[in-house]
């Protein structure tokens, strides 16, 4: 019986501390990229491989062995300090050799002429090496078949498919013709019976435009009769109303006051309402002047009997 073996840890198992990133940073300074794509690599030929190759320069592998060391951003190149007063600044040339300055670009032309490309030969054709032993066999006439007694089943069976071919194209052929002349009949037949249709639909649409025609003429003149009706009824009517019509209509006038006497209305008119309104005048003096007679009576009286008492 096999016993179980506890363990444990002299001190409690932690994360590896990483003190340096796992994927390398690709800093922008560096003039070549040691890592595995060799796009970055500037000794690598990119474009046409047919032009002519430019080997790089020296420098560049000097500085390929060399350790590469990153630049400071941040450190500035000591500057010439700033000129004193009355003086300025000028660029002048500190190479070796003095250049000439010049706003025009020197240009020169130059040819060259190189010699004709020569014609590829051909690539022989691939012949592979023989190997093995060459064998043989002789055949002799008759040995394997003959051809005139096994050609005549195939040669049957081509012309009895021919033949037959032939056969089913004729009967096909006859039987297209039959049925374009069924065709051709029934076309004629069904032409003249659409000419004959359109014949009767032409008379029946002629008798019917006639019936509409007779029915219209016979509406027309029935309206026609029925107006002279009732104008003949209208003018009947206005005549017998208009016979006693004209002495009810003076005699209507006459007693409204439309046909009168002037002498008669002048005198209604003016002269009697004069008459009343004088009378009427002459009535109110009166009047008047019988109570003022009485007053005096009375006030006469008055006075004589008081005098009479006294």
């Amino acid at each position: 019986m096999a016993t179980t073996q506890l363990y444990s840890h002299s001190s409690e198992p932690r994360a590896v501390n990483q003190s340096r990133p796992k994927f390398r940073e690709y800093d922008q300074d560096d003039t070549l990229f040691d890592g595995t794509n060799i796009m970055f690599d500037r000794r690598v030929v990119r474009g046409n491989t047919y032009s002519a190759q430019i080997l790089p320069s020296e420098p560049l592998i000097d500085e390929i062995a060399q350790p590469k060391i990153k630049k400071n951003k941040n450190r500035k190149s000591p500057g010439t300090p700033d000129p004193v007063e009355g003086r300025k600044h000028m660029d002048i040339q500190t190479d070796s050799l003095l250049e000439e300055l010049t706003d025009i670009v020197p240009q020169s032309e130059t040819t060259t002429q190189t010699d004709l490309f020569m014609d590829r030969p051909p690539t022989p054709l691939f012949i592979p090496t023989k190997s093995g032993i060459d064998v043989e066999t002789q055949i002799e006439d008759g040995d394997l078949f003959n051809f005139d007694f096994e050609v005549d089943p195939i040669l049957e069976v081509l012309v009895g498919k021919t033949l037959e071919q032939g056969l089913m194209e004729v009967m096909e052929e006859e039987e297209l013709a039959s049925l374009r002349a069924h065709q051709e009949h029934f076309e004629e037949i069904r032409n003249s019976e659409l000419v004959a249709t359109q014949r009767m639909e032409a008379a029946e649409k002629r008798k019917m435009e006639e019936k509409n025609k007779r029915f219209a003429q016979e509406k027309a003149r029935a309206e026609r009769e029925n107006v002279v009706k009732e104008k003949i009824a209208a003018s009947t009517f206005a005549r017998s109303y208009l016979d006693g019509i004209m002495g009810t209509v003076f005699d209507n006038l006459r007693s409204e006051g439309y046909f009168y006497d002037p002498v008669e209305k002048d005198v209604q008119d003016n002269f009697l309402p004069w008459l009343y309104s004088s009378v009427n005048e002459n009535i109110a003096k009166q009047d008047v002047a019988e109570e003022v007679s009485k007053r005096l009576i009375t006030s006469a009286l008055k006075l004589k009997l008081e005098n009479t008492v006294s």
